[in-house]
């Protein structure tokens, strides 16, 4: 941790953000960041899951995001590499080896999508508090029209079913529903429960945010037990990043202007 943060300081207090012309991101949410703060045109590799928005779909891909190709990478000759908490540590240090910068950003809570906004922000296009601040009112606007719906309503989140894996409260997820003035259950970040545990809790909603025919059978348990349920598309609401805003733009679509 304290390698990380050392190169991040370095990065932020040193060197300005016309430094960097060539980035390789090896992350979806970065890579959707680095196209909220308007970076784009400096981003020259993305991993096989960077496909939004589309322009993303265009760059090279560097492989995935905890197996990234070191080789690939560095045949783009990039003078930064941006990268989440989920690339192993030993790639990362392989670039470093190889004469390649690299920022290491935390992706779990609410506070890390706005901290990482502000990092790529200033790093690549000396704006990170304006678009921070952007992205905070932004979520603050969306979060009040949605309370208007779900002010005191018990909101389980589902990201899979069989087993049923959820985004608790203290997850990013949860962390903007709340924001909602819904009551997200469990308090936790991420993890499985058991069947027995939505019907004993009993919520008045559950956003489903998986596809194929786990949803069908999620649904068909949520009926049984008269559990309102709607879909939220997977990539909005399972990426820390701006584009979750969507995730709160779905759910009022299909619960407040019902």
């Amino acid at each position: 941790m304290r390698y990380f943060l050392a190169v991040l300081l370095a990065l932020l207090l040193v060197l300005p953000a016309y430094s960097f012309n060539k980035v390789v991101s090896l992350s979806p949410a970065i890579t959707e960041i680095i196209y909220y703060v308007g970076a784009d045109s400096k981003l020259v590799g993305d991993t096989v899951f960077c496909d939004y928005p589309d322009d993303a779909k265009k760059k090279v891909k560097v492989g995935g995001i905890v197996n990234p190709n070191v080789e690939k990478i560095y045949s783009l000759h990039p003078d930064l590499v941006i990268a989440s908490n989920l690339t192993p540590k030993a790639t990362l240090k392989k670039l470093e080896t190889l004469g390649i910068k690299v920022i290491v950003l935390r992706l779990i809570s609410l506070k890390d999508i706005e901290n990482a906004i502000e990092v790529i922000g200033n790093t690549l296009s000396n704006n990170g508090e304006v678009k921070k601040k952007e992205f905070i009112k932004s979520l603050e606007k969306k979060a009040k029209t949605l309370s208007t719906c779900l002010n005191g309503k018990n909101l389980i989140i589902l990201i899979s079913f069989q087993p049923i894996y959820v985004a608790g409260s203290k997850s990013f997820i949860g962390e903007i529903f709340s924001l909602s003035k819904a009551k997200v259950v469990p308090d936790i970040s991420f993890g499985v429960v058991s069947n027995e545990f939505i019907v004993m809790n009993k919520p008045d909603l559950a956003l489903l945010s998986f596809k194929g025919n786990k949803l069908k059978l999620a649904e068909k348990f949520l009926r049984k037990f008269s559990i309102k349920s709607i879909f939220v598309t997977p990539d909005n609401l399972l990426h820390p990043s701006p584009r979750i805003l969507k995730s709160l733009e779905e759910v009022e679509e299909n619960i407040c202007r019902k």
